[in-house]
């Protein structure tokens, strides 16, 4: 186990020092020569490759904790809005399908013939549908029916 400990601690101290910067390096003379560091007299330095040992050149570095919670919640705020429509879709679906099926009653009930009562919203009083406005009652159950049941 101290064995194991005794070699990791260098191996962990090396890694750190593989992860240096790639630059090209020119010399007075316009000789180029690729380092980790120019040597004194380089005219011009060119950084090549800043990458932690095992990210491919020109990688994109990884984003910082903020930019990283930003697009957290984003996606978060995003899913919410999704199950938010996903409810209100379902519900409207419940809403439309029992209307559908109201409407569809309502349309059997005048084409069998069957006796409609109605109450007066003013007066409370209770009246029958008479045989001479059947049809233009069945004609508005049947655009309710066609207006609900979309299927």
């Amino acid at each position: 186990m101290m064995r194991r400990l005794i070699l990791a601690i260098p191996l962990a101290l090396l890694a750190g020092t593989a992860a240096a910067q790639v630059v090209q390096c020119i010399d007075e003379k316009g000789a180029k020569t690729i380092a980790n560091f120019c040597p004194p007299g380089t005219v011009k330095e060119i950084k090549m490759m800043k990458s932690a040992p095992g990210t491919p050149a020109g990688a994109t570095p990884p984003k910082s904790t903020a930019e990283r919670e930003a697009e957290f919640r984003k996606r978060n705020m995003e899913r919410q809005d999704a199950e938010k429509k996903s409810a209100k879709d379902a519900a409207e679906a419940q809403v439309a399908e029992r209307n559908c099926n109201d409407s569809r009653s309502q349309l059997r009930a005048l084409q069998e013939g069957q006796r409609i009562a109605r109450t007066d919203p003013n007066t409370g009083e209770r009246s029958f549908l008479e045989d001479k406005d059947r049809p233009a009652e069945i004609a508005n159950a049947q655009k309710a029916v066609d207006t609900w049941c979309k299927k």
